[in-house]
């Protein structure tokens, strides 16, 4: 993949979970760009359980202690909620995703 089909693919994550962060009803959006780019809808909601786990992976840093770290898990679960509402809606599982039913 080229640094530019990286760019768009993230640049277009971007807007979905901006988009998402203004809905309530966990609808993936969809466009022909989007189409463009991933493929169909399963192609996008791979990329956002993808972009959901490495979020988890990389924020999470095992030096912190383990109330900073559920401090943290929770503060990106409300950061992220409109994507973990699309993940929910379309049966993807995602990392931590009992916690983050729990705090849903």
């Amino acid at each position: 993949m080229s640094w530019e089909e990286t760019h768009r693919r993230w640049t277009a994550l971007r807007e979905v979970a901006a988009t998402a962060a203004f809905t309530r009803d966990g609808e993936l959006p969809w466009n022909d760009q989007y189409a463009e780019i991933f493929g169909d809808r399963d192609g996008l909601l791979t990329a956002l359980r993808h972009r959901w786990n490495q979020t988890m992976q990389t924020q999470l840093d095992s030096h912190l202690t383990a109330g900073q770290i559920e401090d943290r898990r929770r503060d990106l679960i409300r950061e992220n909620a409109g994507v973990l509402r699309i993940l929910r809606r379309y049966g993807v599982t995602a990392r931590g995703e009992e916690r983050i039913r729990a705090s849903a």
